[in-house]
């Protein structure tokens, strides 16, 4: 049988050409194999950074915030100034405290002063990751009378800074106190 004229040419050169569209492929494939290998890359760096935050790291950080208000209705100075980094900062319209010595000192004022016989309850706690063994939470303070009636004497909230140390442990960096209501309660 004859082949038309030209035929086995054609079919040569569809041939190139197919196997010209498979290299294409095939290295088109490779590099977005690649851009995605370094997509991948880049996004677990991002996580390593950002430090993310587990549902036990919650219940730790919620503890603490309770800790923190307990120590504080109990007049727990030590375990109080236990929350926090050593250069901690607490903002609230009281005035402001850095560092565990200025820390110890203002809450032993409060304590000896307005927020003798109070009850001191955080709620609505929102908790976020942050870089570097970090997190940021936000809360609702609701302050109320212990030693007389119960009643709300006062409410807030609270934006925080926490950070992971070497230990495992989580402390305060910074804590924002904005209160909303006082009640003067007599």
């Amino acid at each position: 049988m004859t082949m038309p004229k030209g035929w086995k040419s054609e079919q040569t050169t569809t041939t190139k050409k197919e196997n010209i569209n498979e290299q294409k492929e095939k290295s088109s494939s490779k590099n977005e194999q690649t851009t995605t290998t370094k997509k991948e890359n880049i996004n677990e760096q991002k996580e390593k950074s950002s430090s993310i935050i587990t549902l036990e790291d919650k219940v730790i950080i919620q503890e603490l915030i309770a800790k923190h208000n307990i120590d504080l209705d109990n007049k727990n100075i030590e375990g109080w100034t236990n929350t926090w980094t050593d250069d901690g900062i607490w903002s609230t319209p009281f005035g402001e405290a850095k560092g565990k010595t200025e820390l110890k000192n203002m809450i032993t004022q409060v304590t000896n002063e307005f927020a003798s016989g109070k009850r001191h309850l955080s709620t609505n706690i929102i908790i976020e990751s942050a870089p570097n063994n970090m997190a940021s939470t936000q809360s609702y303070l609701i302050v109320t009378e212990a030693k007389r009636t119960p009643e709300v004497v006062a409410s807030g909230t609270y934006s925080d800074t926490l950070m992971k140390d070497t230990n495992g442990k989580w402390k305060f960096v910074q804590r924002k106190l904005d209160i909303d209501l006082v009640n003067d309660s007599k």
